[in-house]
């Protein structure tokens, strides 16, 4: 039997920026992709593809209601640092009560947008990132 009620929903979604919550994101994404190097052994008509590493990329989303976020990594890019940041993302299932929680780690904001807003419209940002470490809290089994 069918039940819509085993499917995870991100409105039980919580985003935190070091220990802050972000309640006006609406959208997380966040990703590792493999790196591989090609090799092909004498003998052998395949080409194999050999893990090297891995890149972590993401992005925020949602609301703007302020800009300390922007004045922060503004100030420090042009003084030449980036800040030690965090991002603990958390997904709770309402059903079970159950949440699946990651800690990300090196988090490197690529781009600032201080400026960016529209007449007769929600003033929203995206703030994509990247990793270098990721944790597994806990899990939804």
């Amino acid at each position: 039997m069918f039940n819509d009620n085993k499917f995870l929903k991100g409105t039980g979604g919580e985003v935190f920026l070091n220990n802050t919550l972000l309640l006006e994101i609406n959208k997380v994404s966040i990703k590792m992709t493999g790196q591989f190097e090609d090799f092909a052994p004498v003998k052998d008509y395949c080409t194999h593809h050999v893990y090297v590493g891995y890149d972590g990329q993401g992005t925020i989303e949602g609301a703007r209601i302020d800009t300390g976020i922007d004045a922060d990594l503004i100030n420090a890019y042009q003084k030449g640092y980036t800040p030690d940041l965090k991002i603990y993302a958390n997904l709770t299932d309402p059903n079970t009560g159950k949440t699946e929680r990651y800690m990300i780690t090196g988090v490197q904001f690529t781009e600032i947008t201080p400026v960016e807003w529209e007449a007769k419209k929600l003033v929203t940002r995206s703030m994509p990132f990247t990793f270098t470490g990721i944790t597994v809290l806990s899990t939804i089994d």
